[in-house]
């Protein structure tokens, strides 16, 4: 019985053995590797996202940004595109002729992605090494799973996270009973208190939070109505007039403009919507001691 143990541990020793030897032999480097694209991924412009049950998803690039244009128009996050245009430097240790397309579930793929006129379809996972077959020119690949995972397959989950565009500055926010403006380089607020004003540090710290806001979640904006607004001026002159749709148990502000609403945490939440507030003056201890008893 001990005797069939050991040789079970030896055979599977060997096995591993072997595994890793066909994986990291000599010369398998990043030489021996094929590379699926030629294409570099700054010069992207497009991507179109085709799954086989689900609608198209078309991406576009405007200068430096990019904003979905099918099925919607919205902007898009840039992290995501980013992740995305990975796929064009992907590389694989094989490489198999284009023919049979249906062993590899490649005759109608699930998932297709095209960047710019190059397209890389998504096919079945090989059981052996956990990695997938991909159709891109008139050759067949295996790569990581992990590209495929990368794609998004529903046009919201590309949508933006920031609620400024780039490039949009505020110089001034009016809330409910409080309006933060810059005036000669310092932020104030109004209607000023009879106390000691926050420092300008706190200002600009409120103001960061604003300018550089990243949402839990970002959806096209839905019918509901907005309980109050928040008005932000902006360096160009624009005034951007965000609906306040919810404060708890998370903050969910909306652009009209862009029909977009971003859900934040309700602590950001609070933070957003809580301007520095003005301070005390430090109390005179010749005028606040106690008096002592009679």
């Amino acid at each position: 019985m001990k005797r069939g143990w050991i040789v079970n541990l030896l055979l599977l020793a060997t096995v591993v053995g072997l595994g890793f030897y066909i994986w990291y032999r000599p010369g398998s480097d990043a030489a021996d590797r094929h590379k699926l694209s030629t294409l570099a991924p700054s010069a992207v412009n497009r991507v179109v996202i085709e799954p086989r049950e689900g609608e198209t998803i078309e991406l576009a690039k405007r200068g430096d940004a990019w904003y979905l244009a099918r099925p919607f128009e919205a902007r898009a996050d840039r992290s995501q595109v980013d992740r995305l245009l990975e796929l064009a430097s992907g590389t694989s240790r094989e490489k198999l002729a284009a023919t049979d397309l249906a062993r590899f579930d490649l005759d109608r793929p699930a998932l297709s992605v095209t960047l710019e006129d190059q397209r890389f379809a998504f096919g079945t996972v090989n059981p052996l090494s956990q990695e997938q077959y991909v159709l891109a020119g008139d050759s067949v690949y295996l790569l990581s799973a992990f590209y495929s995972s990368l794609v998004p397959q529903k046009a919201e989950r590309l949508l933006t996270h920031s609620l400024f565009v780039a490039g949009e500055s505020p110089v001034a926010f009016a809330l409910p009973g409080t309006r933060i403006e810059l005036q000669d380089a310092k932020w104030v607020r109004r209607p000023a208190a009879g106390t000691e004003a926050p420092s300008q540090d706190d200002f600009n710290r409120w103001v960061d939070g604003w300018r550089f806001a990243s949402s839990l979640l970002t959806q096209r904006a839905g019918p509901r109505a907005a309980a109050e607004h928040v008005e932000v001026r902006l360096a160009d002159g624009r005034t951007l007039r965000l609906g306040v749709v919810r404060k708890e148990p998370e903050l969910i502000l909306v652009r009209p403009d862009e029909k977009l609403q971003f859900h934040f945490s309700g602590e950001m939440g609070r933070r957003l919507l809580t301007p520095p507030e003005p301070t005390a003056p430090a109390a005179d201890p010749a005028t606040s001691a106690v008096p002592a008893d009679r």
